[in-house]
C-alpha cells in the first residue's frame, strides 16, 4: 500500500462526516434574520410579557417570556402542560412556543389568549428566533 493511499483512506472518512450545525444562523439568512430584530422585546415582550401571562412575578406555566434568558428557559426544555418542547432549534416547526401560535395548537388554545393572533410576519420571527438558537 503507498502512502497516497494510506492518507485517502485516512481523509476521505472525516470529509464524509457529518457537517455540523449552523452556528450563526442570522449571518446566513442575512436581510431575512435582520428583519426580524429582538424577537424578545419585539414579539415576545409585547404580545406575550403582561403581567397576566407570562411575564410578572407569577407566568403562566412557569414560563417567564420576558426577563433576560428566555432562550435559557424555552431551548430544549419540555412543557409543563404539553408533551412538547417549548423551543427545538433542530425542528424548529415542532417547538410549542410555534405551534401555539396556530389557530388549532396541539394542546391547548392559540396565544396569546384572549388577544389577537401574531401577524404571519411575527410568527414567521418567531421561527427564525426559534431556529437560531
Amino acid at each position: 500500500m503507498t502512502w497516497q493511499t494510506w492518507t485517502l483512506g485516512l481523509v476521505l472518512p472525516l470529509c464524509a462526516a457529518c457537517p455540523g450545525r449552523l452556528r450563526d444562523k442570522d449571518r446566513f439568512l442575512g436581510e431575512a434574520g435582520a428583519a426580524c430584530g429582538d424577537v424578545v422585546a419585539n414579539v415576545f415582550v409585547p404580545k406575550c410579557g403582561s403581567s397576566n401571562c407570562h411575564g410578572g412575578s407569577a407566568p403562566q406555566q412557569g414560563l417567564d417570556l420576558v426577563s433576560a434568558g428566555v432562550a435559557t428557559r424555552v431551548v430544549g426544555v419540555t412543557a409543563k402542560a404539553c408533551a412538547a418542547t417549548l423551543a427545538d432549534p433542530e425542528d424548529p416547526e415542532a417547538s410549542l412556543l410555534y405551534t401555539k401560535l396556530a389557530p388549532n395548537p396541539p394542546c391547548g388554545g392559540q396565544m396569546p389568549l384572549a388577544q389577537p393572533p401574531l401577524s404571519d410576519a411575527e410568527a414567521a420571527c418567531v421561527l427564525k428566533w426559534i431556529a437560531g438558537r
